[in-house]
């Protein structure tokens, strides 16, 4: 899908689509697509989702037809700059969550949380409230959702036609979620914020913006969760990638 605007540039890194757009009009790519009158997807790429990309086809459509695709992993950023593919600025999932359901908040939009457990959401609705005093809730349903209820909870989001879609934790299929939903639901924005009712719930911590920036976000909460040490692995299978690339598509 197209912004309709120069401000963004698809570039591909691995013969994975990812957009190139400066964070700093990140505000005026996210008035136009609320503005296109169509839905519009938008994926945070991270390194792991880039590499199930190339094996997953769904997935892979699923990024071809996202309208913006932001890079939330340093290597994706270094690995494009490596194969002279493009100028990648990093992305934090969080704060771009923000700067969007700001955005929303200007044009009097609304929105619909889908997500996380049942007291999560709870908190996490009532702090976007007053934290967002401009944007309407117009539904809310949570997460880990038997498998019957799915029809409903989609009739539900249509019915409500909320301006924004955001998805969070307990969602099957995260991003390809959506993507399987995409025709039903109404125009606006849709997208996947990982752990983002957590954070607004105070449940979780934000990753840090110098951890972020270093490429070492994976190392935020590691007492807690020691095996997100397992990244080097495919952090190396990356670099054998970006290496086979630069040799033989040179």
């Amino acid at each position: 899908m197209d912004t309709g605007s120069g401000e963004v540039k698809r570039i591909k890194v691995l013969d994975v689509p990812v957009d190139s757009m400066d964070p700093d009009v990140a505000g005026a790519v996210i008035t136009k697509l609320l503005e296109n009158g169509e839905h519009n997807q938008i994926v945070f790429l991270s390194l792991r989702g880039l590499l199930r990309a190339r094996h997953d086809p769904e997935l892979m459509r699923c990024l071809r037809d996202a309208a913006l695709i932001l890079p939330i992993s340093r290597p994706i950023v270094r690995g494009a700059r490596f194969l002279g593919a493009g100028s990648l600025s990093l992305i934090n999932t969080f704060e771009q969550t923000i700067r969007i359901l700001s955005v929303i908040e200007k044009t009097k939009g609304s929105v619909y949380l889908l997500g996380a457990r049942k007291a999560v959401l709870e908190v996490a609705e009532e702090n976007l409230r007053g934290s967002f005093h401009g944007i309407r809730v117009v539904g809310r349903f949570y997460g880990y959702f038997p498998k019957n209820v799915e029809g409903d909870i989609v009739t539900a989001i249509k019915k409500s036609a909320p301006s924004m879609v955001l998805v969070g934790s307990g969602v099957p299929g995260k991003d390809k979620w959506i993507l399987k939903h995409r025709k039903e639901l109404n125009p606006g924005i849709s997208l996947w914020g990982g752990n983002c009712f957590e954070i607004f719930a105070g449940r979780e911590k934000q990753i840090s913006r110098k951890l972020h920036a270093a490429g070492l976000g994976v190392l935020s909460g590691i007492g807690r969760r020691p095996w997100r040490l397992a990244v080097v692995f495919p952090y190396l299978y990356y670099l054998v990638l970006l290496l086979g690339y630069k040799i033989f598509k040179l």
